[in-house]
């Protein structure tokens, strides 16, 4: 027997919906909507109607919520109105009138459903609208990805009407005895989905199939099959390749062998880099293809700016992303600095270890530092000689600090002086770190660098190094 539309309506939602749950279901007055929230009814669903008044079109628009309202009141379903004003907001965005609308109306359904504790926010999208939908990214140029058009659900979002036609819904109204209102901005030209909607559709139907929107609605299945696929295998991939905490970043991303990711797999890597690591929007095409690019040139230390005022840093075989948060340096960190003069270093006799004045480092590490006699021997960046009748020749005191614009180093296996610039490349410390590395210099001369490299002393062979005092430092830890 076949099913009336009321039976199909109440069925879908029955399939699609959970009884135990509570839903804000977003109503504008208009014949999917208004199905919507009669079907919610009479199936027993435990719900709320949430209007959202855009301010579009004046005198108009305010009817449309006193008439959800009134509908509402009638039934005994409980009702809200939310208003927003889209032209404002379209204007200080830059967006189109439906973006502006669009992005309005899901804040407001949200904010709807925190105060009320639903669990899930309703449309009324339908058959039709995933159609146009389809088309309207087709002509954008979407992948797979955006070509799977509308989802049953996007996060706190449900879609239980996919799967029913603008007809039906329709003509479920006029079997329930309910009324509709008519938007006449669907009828604007101007927008492209009405273009949609009102020329191409029914010219595909006419010059090429009547049962194109169901043949379009078919093919964003199949996509949304294939990009579920190849999301799963990009987040296998991220897997090994993603870190969340390190460098004092807000992720990092190792993009060691590249090339060897597939190219289907290398845009939605990034993307899920970035939804993983908190970025506060989508990226855009754009952005993506500039993160691309950062890869492919592999220039260590370039950086590039992203949404929301963030930052990725390309570091060697690491994309690096800093949230305009963690990008605000501590300047009490940037400042830090401890300078000891020589006469305040100890003594420390043969055999005495660790006997010396302990200096706490920004990073956690410590050093134990002190005055011996005779060429004592040493782990090469660990610790670090240095004879101290040279040092008196460079300043008065040894400092611990960052390092600063005109640093040289002299390094132990070098022929020459070196900007620590050029020497911190060579060493291939990453750019993030280089700020933040500690250094002990004396005046702007580099005399070590604390678990990196020691510097280099002169040697006299008609001096008895033996016979004299040598500055030693232990880094522990």
């Amino acid at each position: 027997m076949k099913q009336t539309v009321k039976e199909k309506v109440l069925r879908v939602l029955r399939t699609k919906l959970d009884i135990t749950k509570k839903y804000v279901a977003a109503v504008s007055g208009g014949a999917d909507s208004m199905a919507l929230a009669e079907g919610l009814r009479q199936a027993g669903f435990d719900f709320l109607v949430c209007h959202v008044e855009h301010g579009i079109r004046g005198a108009e628009s305010l009817d449309d919520a006193r008439f959800v309202k009134e509908f509402c009141r009638q039934r005994g379903i409980p009702f809200d109105c939310r208003t927003v004003r889209a032209p404002e907001f379209r204007q200080q965005e830059k967006l189109s009138m439906e973006d502006a609308a669009r992005r309005l109306r899901y804040e407001a359904l949200l904010s709807c459903a925190e105060e009320v504790k639903a669990d899930y926010i309703l449309t009324a999208h339908q058959k039709d609208d995933q159609a146009e939908t389809f088309i309207l990214r087709l002509l954008r140029g979407s992948g797979t990805r955006g070509l799977g058009a509308m989802r049953f659900q996007r996060e706190r979002i449900l879609r239980p009407l996919l799967t029913l036609s603008g007809r039906e819904l329709r003509d479920f109204c006029t079997e329930m005895g309910i009324v509709w209102r008519e938007d006449k901005t669907n009828q604007d030209l101007q927008y492209a989905r009405n273009r949609v909607r009102k020329l191409l559709i029914p010219l595909i139907e006419e010059q090429f199939s009547p049962a194109a929107t169901d043949i379009l609605c078919r093919t964003a299945e199949h996509l949304q099959a294939d990009s579920d696929f190849l999301e799963e295998m990009a987040d296998q991939e991220l897997r090994h390749r993603w870190n969340p905490s390190a460098l004092g970043g807000q992720g990092v991303l190792d993009v060691s062998e590249w090339e060897n990711v597939p190219d289907v797999l290398r845009f939605r890597i990034l993307r899920q880099f970035w939804r993983q690591a908190g970025g506060p929007q989508e990226l855009t095409g754009v952005n993506l293809r500039d993160l691309a690019q950062l890869i492919e040139k592999k220039s260590s230390g370039k950086k590039i700016l992203l949404p929301g005022s963030w930052q990725v840093l390309r570091s060697y075989d690491k994309l690096i992303l800093f949230s305009s948060e963690n990008l605000k340096a501590d300047p009490d960190e940037e400042w830090w600095r401890y300078e000891i003069g020589w006469e305040q270093i100890p003594f420390a006799g043969a055999g005495e270890g660790d006997k010396g004045r302990k200096i706490l480092f920004p990073d956690g590490r410590s050093v134990c530092i002190s005055i011996r006699r005779g060429m004592p021997s040493y782990v090469h960046r660990r610790q670090m000689i240095y004879p101290l009748s040279q040092l008196r020749q460079l300043g008065s005191s040894l400092e611990f600090r960052f390092r600063q614009p005109g640093d040289r180093i002299f390094p132990l296996k070098g022929t020459g002086h070196k900007t620590l610039k050029k020497y911190l490349v060579e060493c291939r410390i990453p750019v993030e770190k280089r700020d933040h590395l500690v250094l002990a210099a004396v005046e702007g001369e580099i005399v070590w660098i604390p678990g990196v490299s020691n510097a280099r002393w002169s040697m006299d062979q008609d001096v008895n190094y033996q016979s004299q005092d040598w500055l030693f430092i232990n880094l522990l830890g």
